[in-house]
């Protein structure tokens, strides 16, 4: 999209990767504080949300008939300056097992160590289950008994046993095993608990006073696509600019900047 945005900006000498000679381009960290102080005023805005489909462009243009002021939005909003735009409901779930395409494996063992004296399940283990599915450990959360599980397959198409063991043999050749009581895709693992207030609550796996495999009642488990879609909507609400306020915005804005030329 283009925008003459960045024409308020000075330019600076950066190096990108491993270029040896700096490159001229826009001073990305200078920011003024205009936009921030509009939010004390509410005759300057109004909150809006995101609908399926709209992009900041076409936001830009539908509320002030021109694409040039996508970014007021992302400067008056700080959580979308932080994790982007909102995905389309549509598209979310597809985006979710993207960003998670493995497999969880939950057991109530000890997958930290053997009676503390070495470590079970490291990440990078190769690990196979009875039903011959092998996969690579590639992350470990040993408070929830959770393995995470590359299965080198088509993501989330083929799925361990519960009741069943994974297993490996450790540089001892002596053969370690856990017994699986959930098994899952990774997005549709739990993430965290929260109690009946919303409150992410820390659990481990066999802590007093609890039972080793149980877990409150009032507390509900959020799994990866319950976070990614409760952050998802909460991105779609924003601040907005008013139509009849957004040239005086956009003027005093250029002015400030160019001031700090």
């Amino acid at each position: 999209m283009s925008t003459s945005y960045f024409n308020n900006f000075d330019n600076v000498a950066y190096r990108f990767g491993d270029n040896e000679f700096p490159v001229s381009f826009n001073k990305l960290s200078q920011y003024v504080a205009l936009l921030d102080d509009t939010l004390d005023n509410a005759a300057f805005y109004n909150l809006y949300t995101i609908m399926a489909g709209e992009r900041a462009d076409t936001l830009s243009y539908k509320l002030y008939g021109t694409t040039d002021h996508y970014w007021v939005f992302f400067l008056l909003n700080e959580h979308l300056r932080e994790s982007g735009w909102p995905v389309p409901s549509y598209d979310l779930l597809t985006e979710t097992k993207h960003r998670y395409p493995y497999r969880t494996v939950t057991t109530t063992e000890d997958i930290s160590t053997h009676n503390g004296s070495f470590e079970r399940f490291p990440v990078g283990q190769v690990v196979t289950s009875q039903n011959a599915l092998q996969g690579t450990i590639i992350r470990k959360i040993p408070e929830l008994g959770q393995l995470i599980i590359d299965t080198g397959t088509t993501p989330n198409t083929q799925g361990y046993v519960v009741g069943q063991d994974i297993s490996y043999d450790d540089p001892d050749d002596n053969l370690q095993s856990a017994v699986i009581i959930r098994e899952s895709e990774q997005y549709n693992s739990v993430h965290h608990y929260e109690d009946a207030d919303g409150v992410t609550q820390d659990f481990t796996l066999g802590s007093y006073p609890q039972p080793f495999d149980t877990v409150p009642a009032a507390w509900t488990p959020v799994t990866y696509r319950d976070r990614i879609e409760t952050k998802n909507e909460q991105l779609k609400e924003i601040i907005i600019v008013k139509p009849s306020q957004i040239q005086s915005i956009v003027s005093e804005f250029k002015k400030l900047m160019n001031q700090r030329l």
